[in-house]
């Protein structure tokens, strides 16, 4: 099992913003490369984002999370950046609390908080 404080560091500080569907961060593959086989649920304060909320792009492909799943994975490299776009209500400015969840091949499930103020 991966230290929740090392896998806090796959996130890009200072990539948490507000778009026109919600919100939306980056992420980059420090670890190990992988298969992603699911990602969420993505919590921010009270509300939880699952499935067909939540886009995720790689490289020049883009899936949504309802969509991953060990037969419709996606590769992940070591060094490759990911952003994970939420579909749902804007961040308020200032600091927020985001916790971080998904499935990888390999691993298993990871989760992780991070803290950031919306760009």
């Amino acid at each position: 099992m991966i230290p929740s404080f090392l896998l806090a560091k796959l996130y890009v500080k200072g990539s948490l913003k507000n778009n026109d569907t919600g919100f939306e961060f980056a992420l980059k593959n420090i670890i190990d490369s992988t298969m992603l086989i699911g990602i969420g649920p993505i919590g921010v304060g009270e509300k939880n984002y699952e499935g067909e909320a939540i886009t995720m792009t790689v490289g020049d492909k883009s899936i949504n999370g309802a969509e991953l799943s060990r037969s419709n994975s996606v590769p992940v490299r070591m060094g490759a950046p990911l952003m994970v776009s939420v579909t749902g209500e804007k961040l308020a400015d200032g600091e927020q609390r985001v916790t971080i969840a998904a499935t990888t091949s390999d691993i298993g499930r990871i989760k992780f908080d991070i803290n950031d103020k919306v760009a």
